[in-house]
């Protein structure tokens, strides 16, 4: 009989922002790439969202900074994020590129179970979209957070709340009651933690499946350009450093380690380091 491993390890990166305002980060990728190959060697590495992207952002743009990405001698998952679904070709057009059939997956690694969601949505009917960037989120829209119900406000930046569509939080409720496995979930926006105004729309809908599952122990997300981590009800919510929006260096990544125990995150550039008793 194989034995089980005890620690699951992954490297993650977020916000790269490739080819936004013409900004190249494959240089900062590729620095990634070599740390997880040489030192690190994880279990898988995974992409939070808006990987590329803007108005002048192209498909070879993407595949340019995906060509280093899959350098990684690890499996790759991705987490689409709002530019990605609005930039050239839309969230077809990145799942093709990068080579992936899914906008929502779980994975076992291990003794883990791991969760992939799906925020960039406007409403259940409407994906973000070269059609549908998601300014059509204005105020006073309504946010129902795990805080209470608060509205946007004019002065308001606009444009960044997301949504998590009914049937994937069906779906999701279904995945966890599967599993008996600690789980870690990852979505591009930020859940439970970070400015309401970049959150999603029904946030307090997505939490209460993941606090009535009894599974979860951490949320990973992005979207957000600073470092967050709260901590409610045994779930450790984070929102990561992106490697390419808003930073004074570009190149920020995490190393995160998971025991039954223990979460360790080395945070490398801007990215904070935590270790979290579970």
């Amino acid at each position: 009989m194989s034995r089980v491993r005890e620690a699951v390890k992954f490297g993650l990166i977020t916000d790269v922002h490739h080819a936004t305002h013409g900004q190249d980060l494959r240089a900062q990728v590729e620095a990634f790439v070599k740390d997880m190959n040489e030192n690190f060697h994880p279990d898988f590495v995974i992409e939070l969202g808006d990987f590329y992207g803007g108005s002048e952002a192209s498909q070879k743009d993407l595949r340019d900074i995906d060509r280093v990405f899959k350098l990684c001698n690890a499996p790759a998952y991705y987490v689409l994020g709002n530019v990605d679904s609005w930039s050239d070709g839309g969230k077809e057009g990145f799942m093709k590129t990068v080579g992936i059939n899914y906008t929502r997956l779980s994975f076992d690694v291990g003794n883990f179970h791991f969760v992939i969601l799906d925020g960039a949505w406007i409403s259940d009917e409407t994906p973000i979209s070269p059609e549908h960037h998601g300014n059509e989120l204005k105020p006073p829209l309504h946010l129902r957070l795990v805080d209470g119900d608060m509205f946007l406000r004019p002065e308001d930046p606009i444009g960044h709340v997301g949504h998590i569509p009914s049937q994937d939080i069906q779906w999701l409720k279904e995945d966890l009651a599967k599993t008996q496995k600690k789980t870690v979930v990852f979505c591009h926006y930020p859940i439970c933690v970070g400015p309401y105004w970049a959150r999603l729309d029904n946030e307090i809908e997505v939490v209460k499946v993941l606090e009535e599952s009894g599974r979860v122990i951490a949320v990973f997300t992005g979207h957000y350009p600073s470092c967050h981590y709260r901590r409610k009800r045994r779930i450790n919510y984070f929102i990561m450093k992106g490697m390419g929006q808003n930073c004074r260096r570009f190149g920020s990544y995490a190393k995160i380690t998971i025991t039954e125990s223990v979460l360790k995150i080395d945070g490398e550039v801007e990215q904070a380091c935590y270790i979290i008793e579970l």
